[in-house]
């Protein structure tokens, strides 16, 4: 997604763009048939539309998206301490308390924009506006847990305010202060696309053609040496600029720098589950089960364990029943009958009332390490190596610029936060770009 992104704001410059994709485009997001349903894998939720449409005016291009409100926002979270759903409603008995939350998260929010598609340079007004709002709500607490600690929040809300530090791909411990504030920066901003999230895939290629972007799928890049690409049977190609969208360690690969990462230095896997039912579900839209104790999570990721309770996700659209577990980084084949599969689906049938939840699939396809490794960071880390919180979230680990006429971009390089990092991490290398050739 990254890199159709990037080609789009390339080609509306005027460039010739060229994009060579091993596979198929569209990376984590995918569209996989089911029993005869359609699943779009990858991203499940549409937050900070508003950096859609910054991007849609880079471009200047009409919006194709039908967005949709997704019932519920961000889930209902089921936490040791009693189920939350965030946003909280009026009616709840923590309601004043959420009011709070988002009342010391508020200044930040005028400024969100900028944080997420501004370039990191100190010489920008609106990157240190910004930074100095963020700094500003988080203060001293350099990490997610941190903060949380400081807030004295009650103990459900600031559960599952601490779930959120996961879209960081790491737990509140290591994650940057922002991510124990995205509840309130989403706030009721959570969508969908009328057609499925595959609809932003549609889009990009749309965008790209229109632009004359040419897409070599199937086209596997096997070597890098400056600006010369080698590929699958090779063939050697050269090219004026290389924008790198795939992960930053796999990138070094290719060009024959350095090692994968240890395990403890990885953003958590993923395992997906989807099920066609023969039946619609009565489950709400979106279900979160935390785990029990996050402290017990960190140390079983970072020795690469599989935990004994874990961040769970659970997708319901009438039959169609997705399942996301979160798993450490190591490359494994997990399959539906595992001990641990089948204990982590007993624990949601339990909390959510739901017994034999998958007793009337049709089918289910599952998507495990493995799946998320082949084509990006080892291990399947879905936000690449993980970074000091100092160095994290919009302060960026990794370089955009790698040489004279490599550049990079993508989840490794502005990691977290799903589809706006996507996009804000394309704004950003195109808004460097331009900066660079002038």
């Amino acid at each position: 997604m990254a890199g159709l992104s990037m080609a789009c704001l390339l080609a509306a410059r005027g460039h010739r763009v060229t994009v060579y994709e091993r596979e198929l485009v569209g990376g984590k997001l995918r569209r996989v048939q089911v029993g005869g349903l359609t699943f779009d894998t990858g991203p499940s939720l549409f937050t900070f539309p508003q950096v859609w449409r910054a991007f849609l005016a880079r471009l200047q291009q009409e919006d194709p998206l039908d967005l949709q409100p997704l019932p519920g926002g961000l889930g209902v979270h089921h936490t040791p301490f009693g189920s939350l759903p965030l946003p909280v409603a009026p009616e709840h008995s923590l309601f004043p308390e959420w009011q709070r939350y988002c009342g010391k998260v508020a200044p930040l929010r005028p400024h969100l924009l900028a944080l997420l598609t501004t370039p990191p340079q100190l010489h920008r007004p609106e990157f240190l506006r910004a930074s100095r709002a963020l700094f500003g709500v988080t203060g001293r607490h350099l990490t997610a847990e941190s903060w949380l600690g400081a807030q004295k929040f009650s103990p459900a809300l600031a559960h599952a305010l601490r779930t959120h530090a996961l879209n960081a791909g790491v737990s509140p411990q290591d994650a940057p202060a922002l991510y124990a504030l995205i509840p309130a920066l989403v706030g009721q901003e959570v969508y969908r696309p009328a057609a499925g999230m595959g609809a932003v895939l549609d889009a990009l290629m749309d965008f790209a053609r229109a632009r004359g972007v040419t897409v070599h799928q199937g086209n596997e890049v096997t070597a890098l040496n400056n600006h010369f690409l080698t590929l699958g049977k090779g063939r050697v190609i050269e090219h004026d600029l290389i924008v790198s969208a795939i992960d930053p360690q796999r990138l070094a690969r290719l060009r024959g720098l350095v090692a994968p990462s240890p395990v403890a230095r990885r953003s958590v896997s993923g395992l997906a589950l989807y099920a066609a039912l023969s039946h619609a579900t009565q489950l709400p839209a979106t279900s979160v089960l935390p785990p029990a104790d996050f402290q017990v999570f960190r140390r079983a990721v970072r020795a690469g364990a599989l935990p004994s309770d874990t961040l769970a996700l659970v997708h319901a659209e009438g039959p169609k029943l997705a399942v996301l577990l979160t798993v450490p980084a190591v490359t494994r084949e997990i399959t539906c009958g595992h001990p641990w599969v089948q204990r982590q689906l007993r624990r949601i049938e339990n909390t959510l009332g739901a017994p034999g939840l998958l007793d009337s699939a049709l089918d289910i396809k599952i998507l495990d390490p493995l799946h998320y490794a082949a084509g990006g960071h080892p291990g399947g880390a879905i936000y690449g190596a993980f970074a000091p919180s100092w160095r994290a979230g919009p302060l960026h680990p990794q370089p955009y610029r790698l040489g004279e006429r490599l550049w990079q971009v993508g989840t490794g390089v502005h990691p977290g936060g799903g589809l706006p990092a996507i996009l804000g991490g394309a704004l950003m290398v195109d808004t460097l770009l331009a900066q660079a050739r002038k």
